[in-house]
């Protein structure tokens, strides 16, 4: 075997040693090291909590799509880590505005190696809550260069994990197109326990979607619950009258857009509470940071 024959071999043995090593890590990443059904639960001991505008007996909620903190410009693009913070903190001038209790977020990262900021964390600091719990829709990439992102839930007060479930058509871990879990934690409200669920349910069919809206109600069963949200789904659409005729939540069915996009101008966002609660107030913030618009609710709890 001649000098050039076995460098040519030694090379190919190299290069496909790396790419076994690159599949093995990749593996590696999304079957063992991704949180997948199980929730992320943070206590930040160092933030201060912010004030409420809630009074005793009610509780003021917020639903925010951040669409990534317009991280992903599109394929392997991706906006510098500046441009993303200050995003960031223009969304949490919005939130703070409102003083929450509770905020709902969808399309939210806690990783992107290109322009590394954990979305989630950086919002409960900057609004002041200081109890947090993100879930999966997706983790891709190396345990060292990832993008994970998915649906978070930042209060004021304690919150306890419950589940990250898998929802209809949900598909491998390596596919992050349209992936999509619902994010389950209790908290106490009026003195007893209440489900609270972050969600972004399918955008492309509608099929699929209100089987998942079956699935969420599935799930919570005769528990009282909160979802809230990007239902993608319009008040006129089967998922939300499933919804509501279950007679179970109370809140806004319909109202002002919450999504925008050129000349479309949509309601897709909600907050549902346990029949019950009294809607007190339901409105939609005037501000283009994202896509979608804040979606701000009080209720009194009942």
């Amino acid at each position: 075997m001649s000098r050039r024959t076995r460098r040519v071999l030694w090379v190919v043995a190299a290069l496909g040693s790396l790419a076994l090593l690159a599949v093995g890590l990749f593996a590696l990443n999304g079957l063992a090291l991704a949180d997948r059904q199980a929730p992320r639960m943070q206590q930040l001991a160092d933030v201060p909590v912010a004030p409420s505008r809630s009074p005793a007996g009610e509780v003021t909620f917020v639903s925010y799509n951040i669409a990534k903190g317009f991280a992903h410009k599109g394929g392997l693009k991706f906006e510098s880590r500046e441009f993303v913070l200050a995003k960031l903190r223009r969304m949490a001038e919005v939130i703070r505005a409102e003083q929450p209790d509770v905020v709902f977020l969808s399309e939210a990262l806690t990783e992107l190696a290109p322009c590394n900021v954990d979305q989630v964390e950086f919002l409960a600091r900057e609004c002041g809550l200081p109890h947090v719990a993100a879930g999966e829709n997706y983790n891709v990439g190396f345990p060292f260069a990832r993008v994970v992102g998915g649906n978070a839930i930042l209060s004021r007060t304690p919150l306890t994990s419950v589940a990250n479930i898998d929802l209809a058509g949900r598909k491998p871990f390596w596919v992050t197109g349209n992936n999509r879990r619902a994010l389950f934690v209790s908290a106490e409200f009026g003195g007893r326990p209440v489900l609270m669920a972050a969600l972004h349910n399918d955008s492309f069919d509608m099929r699929n979607n209100l089987t998942q809206a079956q699935q969420l109600l599935d799930f919570v069963g005769d528990r009282p619950a909160i979802l809230a949200g990007d239902f993608n789904n319009r008040p006129e659409n089967a998922s939300i009258k499933l919804i509501r005729d279950t007679g179970k939540f109370s809140g806004a069915f319909d109202g002002p857009p919450t999504f925008f996009e050129g000349t479309r101008a949509e309601r897709l966002d909600y907050i549902f509470a346990p029949v019950g609660w009294e809607l007190l107030e339901s409105r939609v913030v005037a501000d283009d940071t994202s896509d979608h618009r804040p979606l701000v609710c009080r209720f009194k709890v009942k």
